[in-house]
């Protein structure tokens, strides 16, 4: 049977099952039961859809291969292939190249099927984005169990570079924000880890009535002790996408020693203390005296040590128990070491983006890490916030012997011969493949086409 004959089969098989949905559905008068039986029909259809497309490129390469060079090893090969639309069977031949030795599946070169993979790529990027998003589990039932939750976790670890596009042009602004703090999560050893975040902008706009938005916000974050990795990357970034020659950087934080040393980066740095931290702090002296800590932020203002220190001291003899004299101690600390640093008229909104980017997946709930685990989880959240797109971390974001693109630029690169732009006038020229080297017929320029050669 061939191609045009089966799509007619396939064509007569869905409208008799529309037909048939249509009967039942009227019969029952369920109309959310019409949606279910068109969400089956339509993925049982696609999968045959699927099966087909194999079997046609597979018929046009046997047709065009030189029988000499290329002979047939086993025409029984079949694969499964886990997709959004179920489980496609995909029936191969393997061939034998006579010349270099070697044998290989003309379907996966042509549809760019990756090797030892039983997920389909846009799958794989569905899931790892709701792993990012959600968590294993419920990425896994996303897509009804078709994918184990081991299997979410497997493909998040096997990622290497999570790094979203950056723009094309360098950008002048006057002013640069950068703004850090950290998410402190629970590991499976029973000892807790720092998610360091960073995030970049070049400013505030109003979008709406009391809504405001970050300009050109990039996230950068790290489970790394090493301040140094992450303030680089940083570094890298701002180099690469801003002239910094005429602009300002501000460097704003709760005051760990981690975000201070953005200042040996980006030495002409103005740090900033984050306003929260020194409200909290002024409550926890005032103990819910609204006037003592009018009074503590009045100081941090005028940048009067002896002011804060006589309030603070004032709250401190009023108590006798260990713990809040402790607690007021360390405060008064706290805010005397950052009190040259503080700037009522800083903006620095960091608690809130570090519950929204690492907070909300990571340490929200009680759950238990591994530091690789969360380091990827972290950097996916990152990758998503920064506009990533999933899909195309999955075919270029894996290991170099894991990424079909690679293994399809090295192992079949000799499939081939791509002559520079001007040495050639026709596609035969231009293009040698296995099979039917010099020929332009129209079965040899679908092929090419199937290849994507360009």
């Amino acid at each position: 049977m061939d191609t045009k004959e089966k799509i007619k089969v396939l064509v007569n098989e869905c409208v008799s099952s529309i037909i048939s949905m249509l009967g039942k559905a009227i019969t029952q008068g369920s109309f959310a039961l019409a949606v279910q039986e068109t969400k089956v029909l339509t993925n049982n259809f696609g999968v045959k859809i699927l099966e087909t497309l194999c079997e046609k490129a597979d018929a046009i390469f046997s047709e065009s291969r030189d029988k000499h060079q290329v002979t047939i090893k086993d025409e029984s090969k079949s694969r499964r292939l886990i997709t959004e639309l179920g489980e496609v069977t995909l029936k191969r031949v393997c061939y034998f190249d006579k010349k270099r030795q070697r044998r290989f599946f003309a379907v996966d070169e042509m549809l760019g099927l990756e090797k030892r993979y039983r997920i389909e790529q846009g799958l794989q990027a569905k899931l790892i984005e709701g792993a990012a998003l959600t968590s294993f589990g419920r990425s896994s039932k996303s897509v009804n169990n078709i994918v184990s939750r081991q299997s979410v976790y497997n493909l998040t670890k096997k990622l290497r570079k999570i790094e979203a596009d950056e723009p094309l042009q360098r950008r002048v602004v006057d002013n640069i924000y950068i703004e850090a703090d950290e998410d402190h999560i629970h590991l499976q050893s029973g000892k807790s880890a720092e998610v360091k975040l960073i995030y970049v902008h070049d400013g505030v706009k109003t979008i709406g009535k009391g809504r405001t938005q970050l300009e050109n916000v990039r996230y950068f974050v790290s489970i790394d002790d090493d301040p140094d990795k992450i303030w680089n990357d940083v570094a890298h970034y701002l180099y690469r996408n801003y002239t910094l020659r005429n602009s300002n950087i501000h460097i704003s934080g709760d005051g760990a020693q981690w975000i201070k040393y953005g200042q040996y980066v980006f030495p002409k740095a103005k740090y900033h203390i984050d306003k929260f931290h020194i409200q909290k702090s002024a409550t926890i002296i005032a103990k819910g005296n609204k006037k003592v800590r009018s009074c503590i932020l009045l100081a941090m203002r005028r940048n009067d040590q002896e002011m804060l220190k006589e309030i603070c001291v004032s709250q401190y003899m009023k108590y006798t128990e260990r713990s809040e004299r402790q607690a007021i101690a360390d405060k008064y600390f706290y805010l005397r070491n950052n009190i040259n640093s503080y700037a009522i008229e800083n903006r620095c909104s960091v608690e809130g983006h570090v519950s929204h980017v690492l907070s909300s997946r990571m340490s929200s709930r009680p759950m238990g890490w591994s530091k690789p685990g969360a380091g990827q989880i972290a950097k996916l959240r990152a990758f998503y916030f920064n506009g990533g797109n999933f899909f195309d971390l999955i075919r270029y974001g894996k290991t170099p012997a894991e990424n079909m693109i690679e293994i399809y630029t090295n192992k079949f690169k000799s499939n081939f011969n791509i002559v520079k732009p001007g040495a050639a006038s026709t596609a035969a020229e231009q293009h040698r493949v296995i099979g039917f080297e010099g020929q332009i017929t129209p079965i040899s320029r679908l092929l090419r086409g199937l290849l994507k050669i360009k």
